[in-house]
């Protein structure tokens, strides 16, 4: 196995980010353990020796470095620092980060007053500027979902440990500006000339591909890119440094440079580039390994080989910033090099079709990013494949030259600037339309759902047995067993979900609305009853967000993708408020739903009728519920107790009750008082142990007779942080302590699970841990 050695970095790296995905856990780290105890027997010394010093270097910084301290205080009012990058205007809101006078970078927000302030501020703050501005620290919230985006992690793997809501617009002065920081000003009066003199279209690719800056990226777009596994192509990298050093060269050696000149130039150029595209891993990346080959040719030293480079590359950035093996850009970066490096010259020699090469190489470095994408996103379109072969040498061989030449045209011409953005403009339409064709109606995914450490474990294995053995062998069938791994590990996902004797209800935190998921043992159905929903409110175009937050895409969409919810077998639209069902319109389309299931009160406006239209003509059943019915899901029942006629649009709220873990739990909607003295009429029996309370704790719901009849000893309040009505009304939960209730609420603890057998609830977890 001639490459059998260099498959230990590519082995190394990807134990190290499953541990680092998996936050530290035990699973992944026995996997480090196993695999450090192959290489002594194997007598992998030399990998042997770098695994010692990743881990050292590591485990230095967690126990002796790290103190993830601050100097700062809450108390704090008034701050004053040096804006440390290019600040970020979106629609209302401006942020940058703050260094201020303690050394202590903080992470800073703006409400912007008026569009008068924002262009004034434009002008004014730049990195580097002096700034003084009143607010108030807030430490970054935990996520309060169990899949949600961890941005205190996330900041804190970047030493920020505050957030700064500012009073007001900051005052902001000039002063010396180091040479680090005018860099930071030209890269940022590049990407404003950029955006004022070509289309939006070719300016968002010009600055992604040019600058490294994909800020202005159309969002949608920029999903889409996510999803189909393509987003590297929009982050400057490798092959970046390689195109533009590589003319670089060519034209200083036709202008007769002496080649050690050249060389010195560029390790000196280098630097430069990394800071003006963003200085983002991957670039740093680039920019160190390109450094690394210089000096080995400036010293005359024997030509390094690429994987020792990529290697000592990866050790000067993990000496520099042990929390670097954190980021999901390093992970992916050296994960993709390492096995564009290893594979490359056997792909090379094995196959002669230009058409399998590409395709080959693509499908490798599927395999060697799959353990990091597929915990961070959870699922992976098989398109992906076939696509990557037209991206990315369209992207590469195209889009780059034409954007980094339309650059240089708009600097040197700027009247030229439309016929360029026309150019390519007319290039990129047909690709993005596809592309977002194919986003907005997905086909052929693999959902695999947030892999558990010993699931992500396996697959890491998995996949590493299978590129040994296709690098072992050279037979035709080899070629289909690259992609094996994808459906492996897929079929272990539902094997699991198929053995499990545990099915759960999620209360999702979606602020000031109801979302709740119902998953039944043994894969045997999902059930969403509600969405959430963001109340729209008028903006001006100067104040709207180019990605404003949308629950059901960004809270509802995300947690069942990650819960592993391939499909959902009804969706329970319990009435027509926003707050219930206005996160609809960003699940229907990306999920398939077999049942939509509303009442017959229902007053569905137009918004309502065009999202039934799309759900249908996607193959999904609208049906009509009342009092009386069921709804038969996997063998367990839901019985509908209400509406048994017209009240109110609150009042008529599909209410269901069902067994679930040898508990009655009932699910009220926004049912209030008059519609409790009707349920109740119908249903004197009526009994629930675990009662979703109506209309999120208002005061004109869960009234005294309505707890008396139901005796629950569960009470859950879904209701917003800090909500502008006041929910749970107080009146609410002296009743509810009266009555010997524990209330449990997504405003405080966040999202909320109750884990059941057949038989009995097992576990109670909540996404935010009290402090």
């Amino acid at each position: 196995m001639p490459f059998a050695g260099k498959w230990h970095l590519l082995a190394l790296c990807a134990c190290l980010s499953a541990w680092a995905a998996a936050e530290r856990s035990a699973v992944p780290l026995l996997l480090l353990v196993a695999y450090g105890i192959y290489l002594i027997f194997g007598r992998q010394f030399r990998m042997l020796a770098a695994f010692a010093v990743l881990f050292l270097i590591i485990g230095a910084d967690v126990f002796f470095f790290r103190t993830d301290r601050t100097v700062l205080s809450e108390k704090q009012s008034v701050f004053e620092g040096t804006v440390e990058n290019s600040p970020v205007f979106d629609g209302n809101q401006l942020s940058f980060m703050l260094k201020t006078s303690s050394g202590e970078v903080v992470q800073t927000f703006v409400k912007l007053p008026s569009e008068e302030v924002k262009n004034k501020l434009k002008r004014s703050i730049r990195p580097g500027a002096r700034c003084r501005l009143s607010g108030r620290l807030e430490r970054p919230a935990a996520p309060s979902n169990f899949h949600a985006f961890d941005n205190r992690r996330y900041l804190a793997f970047r030493h920020v440990y505050w957030i700064l809501k500012a009073n007001g617009p900051p005052l902001c002065r000039d002063g010396p500006v180091s040479p680090v920081n005018r860099l930071k000003r030209f890269r940022q009066d590049q990407i404003d000339r950029v955006n004022a003199l070509f289309s939006p279209a070719s300016a968002e690719m010009i600055d992604a591909l040019v600058f490294g800056d994909d800020s202005g990226f159309n969002p949608e777009l920029a999903d889409a890119y996510r999803l189909f596994g393509l987003v590297h192509l929009l982050v400057v990298s490798g092959m970046h440094v390689a195109v533009i050093f590589g003319c670089l060269f060519f034209i200083a050696r036709r202008l007769g440079m002496i080649r050690e000149h050249i060389v010195i130039l560029f390790l000196l150029l280098v630097p430069v580039y990394v800071i003006l595209t963003g200085a983002e891993p991957s670039i740093v990346r680039s920019g160190l390994t390109a450094c690394l080959f210089f000096l080995s040719d400036l010293f005359k030293k024997r030509r390094l080989k690429a994987a020792d480079v990529i290697g000592g590359a990866c050790l000067i950035m993990v000496v520099g910033d042990p929390n670097v093996v954190f980021d999901l850009g390093f992970q992916l970066s050296f994960a993709a090099t390492f096995a564009i490096l290893i594979t490359g010259p056997q792909i090379l020699e094995r196959y002669r079709s230009p058409l399998i090469r590409i395709a080959v190489l693509s499908i490798v470095s599927e395999l060697a990013v799959f353990p990091m994408v597929i915990f961070s996103f959870y699922q992976l379109p098989l398109i992906n494949f076939f696509l990557s072969m037209f991206f990315v040498p369209f992207l590469t061989f195209v889009i780059l030259p034409l954007s980094a030449g339309a650059y240089l045209v708009g600097i040197l011409s700027p009247f030229s600037a439309d016929f360029m953005s026309f150019v390519i403009d007319s290039f990129l339409t047909f690709p993005h339309q596809a592309l977002l064709f194919l986003y907005r109606h997905p086909v052929l995914q693999l959902n695999y759902g947030a892999l558990s450490p010993w699931l992500l474990s396996s697959a890491i294995v998995i996949i590493f047995t299978v590129l040994l053995i296709w690098e072992r062998f050279s037979a035709s069938w080899t070629l289909p067993l690259l992609i094996a791994p994808f459906f492996l590990i897929y079929a272990l996902v539902v094997l699991s979900d198929w053995l499990s004797p545990y099915g759960s209800v999620t209360f999702l935190d979606v602020g000031q609305g109801d979302s709740i998921l119902i998953r039944l043992p043994h894969r045997q159905g999902n059930i969403l009853i509600d969405s959430g929903g963001s109340l729209p409110y008028f903006q001006k175009n100067w104040e709207k967000r180019r990605r404003p937050f949308e629950v059901g895409r960004d809270v509802v969409l995300h947690e069942l993708r990650a819960m592993g919810v391939g499909s959902l077998d009804a969706v329970v639209m319990t009435h027509s408020d926003y707050d219930h069902i206005g996160g609809m319109k960003s699940i229907v389309g990306q999920l398939p739903i077999k049942r939509l299931v509303i009442s017959p009160y229902f007053d569905p406006d137009p918004a309502d009728i065009e999202l039934f239209r799309k759900a249908a003509g996607t193959g999904s059943e609208i049906d009509e519920l009342k009092s009386g019915d069921r709804l038969n899901i996997g063998g367990t029942v839901f019985y509908v107790l209400s509406p048994a006629g017209r009240l109110n649009r609150n009042d008529d709220s599909l209410v269901l009750q069902s067994t679930l873990g040898g508990k009655s739990w009932i699910f009220t909607g926004d049912l209030g008082s008059d519609g409790e003295r009707r349920l109740i009429a119908h249903y004197p029996a009526v009994r629930a142990d675990v009662l979703k309370l109506g209309h999120h704790g208002s005061r004109t719901s869960s009234s005294e007779n309505w707890l008396n009849q139901l005796n629950p000893s569960i009470a859950i309040i879904s209701a917003g942080k800090n909500n502008r009505y006041g929910h749970p009304h107080q009146e609410v939960l002296d009743r509810l302590q009266a009555h010997r209730i524990a209330a449990m609420r997504t405003d405080r603890s966040g999202a909320l699970q109750f884990l059941f057998t057949k038989s009995r609830i097992v576990r109670i977890r909540m996404a935010v841990v009290q402090e």
